[in-house]
């Protein structure tokens, strides 16, 4: 009987007009929107959404050259052009946050050397320089910034410096804290090696992971390398074993409003880009990129339902590698930047690339 059964159904839709054909799901799927042939050491590090049709990405540029903009406009595809920028050279944007379309703050690092730059909706202005490198930041609003210190910087590093709308100052309990993610003014999250941080209003207090994070590897300690939160019950946080040559392996962290616990782990390589990047999917989930290093396959990872699985790249895993991802407003789409390169070689044949989901 169920042999008849399948027959029959063939012989149904066989029979069928054209106009009556069930129409085949479109199933989403990464895209390359924008190729820039900016030669090697080139590739996106940063790409935001601003709204649903608008966003920016900046390319590192290659050697010596200064990082360049690209602003987007529309959504299906997006396209992305070009807007004069005042870049330094051998400095890249590690952070970029949009309040708005007219008011977008873009972070860079060099050595011994950072600034924040903000976007009027006009032109790029610099707001302040300092003599050491910024990793991340948390943009609530324009009278309420935050931006954190280099993982790897020599000595004390730079910390965490709060902008009220007319002055930095450094906040002493927010020394060795890395990058960070903010909700409002008194729900900011960071992080600094082992130990998660929350600012509530008045002062950074820290909470100890490190019974959550991979075992030692060889030589190296297992750290936290980014933090998102989504909601005052919904903070992620993730971390590496830092597995001597092939880096790994990673562990995702979730804060419920309670206590910390680990949600997801897997062997997927370094992923720090130098703080690493992490984006909602837009229903629960999480993007996360895992730039390789060396030649090491480079993956941009889903996490869903508890575990994080291994997203369909043009080029696979050995051609192409993402540093950056974000969710575009209101939908389940999201962007994401870097470059494609020869087989196992990302100094050979470099193209920066820019990507779109959901298409």
């Amino acid at each position: 009987m169920a042999g008849l059964a399948v027959t029959g159904a063939a012989s149904v839709t066989a029979l069928a007009a054209p106009s009556q054909r069930a129409a085949q799901p479109v199933i989403p799927a990464w895209k390359i929107v924008k190729q820039v042939h900016s030669g090697s050491g080139s590739g996106f590090s940063v790409v935001i959404a601003a709204g649903s049709n608008g966003g920016w990405a900046f390319n590192r540029g290659s050697g010596t050259s200064a990082p360049t903009a690209w602003r987007r406009s529309g959504s299906n595809p997006s396209t992305w052009t070009q807007v004069r920028f005042p870049g330094l050279s051998t400095e890249f944007v590690v952070a970029a946050r949009a309040i708005s379309a007219n008011d977008v703050w873009v972070f860079t690092a060099s050595l011994n050397r950072s600034r924040v730059l903000r976007w009027n909706g006009h032109t790029w202005t610099v707001l302040r320089s300092f003599g050491q490198e910024i990793a991340g930041a948390a943009v609530i609003s324009p009278t309420d910034v935050w931006v954190f210190g280099q993982p790897f910087f020599p000595g004390p590093g730079l910390g965490a410096w709060h902008y009220n709308g007319r002055t930095w100052s450094r906040v002493a309990s927010g020394h060795g804290l890395e990058g960070g993610s903010a909700l409002s003014a008194n729900n900011v999250w960071a992080f600094d090696g082992t130990d998660v941080a929350h600012w509530n209003g008045s002062r950074w207090s820290r909470t100890s992971v490190a019974s959550l994070l991979p075992a030692k590897q060889q030589l190296n300690d297992p750290m936290l390398t980014g933090v998102l939160a989504l909601s005052s019950h919904n903070v992620y946080a993730i971390a590496n074993g830092f597995r001597q040559d092939e880096g790994g392996p990673t562990v995702l962290l979730h804060w419920d409003g309670r206590r910390w616990s680990r949600v997801a782990e897997g062997s997927f390589g370094f992923g720090v880009q130098p703080v690493q990047q992490m984006s909602s999917d837009g229903h629960g989930g999480l993007w996360i990129p895992m730039p390789g290093s060396g030649g090491q396959k480079s993956y941009l990872l889903h996490y869903s339902g508890g575990h994080l699985t291994q997203a369909a790249l043009p080029g696979g895993p050995n051609r192409i590698t993402v540093d950056t991802v974000a969710l575009i407003p209101g939908t389940s789409g999201a962007l994401a930047g870097g470059f494609t390169h020869a087989f196992a070689n990302p100094g050979a044949n470099v193209t920066a690339v820019l990507l779109q989901y959901g298409l």
